[in-house]
């Protein structure tokens, strides 16, 4: 689809978004981003530019965030799965050979506010090495490991669904992003993040949350 032909115009729904090449279970997907769209593109000009630099940095966004926030950032797991066969994941995957762990988390301030979802896929024996202490967020660990990383940002998408409302307590579609982290030239893992409310708050005076749709 050409995404010069997406409608632009407040008032525009999540639909006029085409659906992401892959899927989350329970969660509608659309794609606002991706890597062939130049960064003065219209849509993402309605993007604050404290979510700009969130979402476009390779960098620790639990980092930025702790920062933001002046609290400690914590982890709770929801799951850590070993896995052999997966067809909920990004097409990027296939960079990292199975056996595969999915980890899902959500990441809270140390008060307890929902500040994103998120879920990594690694190699088995990579996410032993690397992590070496699971309960951690993942940019925490590597800092602690002083392991140097970077980020390649593969899309901005909308995400909505009951089981996200119930993780953020507020109605979707909320803001996500998938990327491949890289330790040198090796890919690390493929992760997705979905950002709740809460970040605007720490990002943007107002507490605007973009959502395509809404006036600011």
């Amino acid at each position: 689809m050409d995404r010069r032909a997406i409608p632009r115009e407040v008032g525009a729904r999540p639909e006029g978004f085409p659906r992401a090449s892959w899927d989350l279970p329970g969660l509608e997907l659309r794609q606002v981003w991706s890597p062939a769209v130049s960064f003065d593109d219209a849509v993402l000009a309605q993007l604050p530019p404290g979510w700009r630099l969130l979402m476009f940095q390779d960098g620790s966004a639990t980092r930025a965030m702790a920062v933001l926030s002046g609290q400690t950032i914590e982890a709770e797991i929801v799951e850590a799965a070993e896995l052999r066969e997966e067809p909920h994941a990004p097409p990027e995957l296939a960079l990292l050979p199975p056996p595969w762990l999915r980890r899902t988390v959500l990441l809270r301030t140390a008060a307890g506010a929902a500040l994103s979802y998120a879920l990594s896929w690694w190699n088995s024996a990579s996410y032993a090495g690397f992590l070496k202490d699971p309960a951690l967020p993942i940019g925490t660990s590597m800092a602690r490991g002083r392991t140097e990383y970077c980020r390649e940002v593969l899309s901005l998408f909308l995400a909505r669904g009951g089981a996200i409302d119930r993780r953020f307590d507020a109605a979707g579609p909320f803001l996500g992003r998938h990327y491949v982290m890289y330790h040198g030239e090796r890919p690390l893992n493929v992760i997705v993040e979905i950002y709740g409310p809460a970040v605007a708050a720490l990002l943007d005076p107002t507490g605007f949350y973009p959502r395509w749709g809404e006036v600011r």
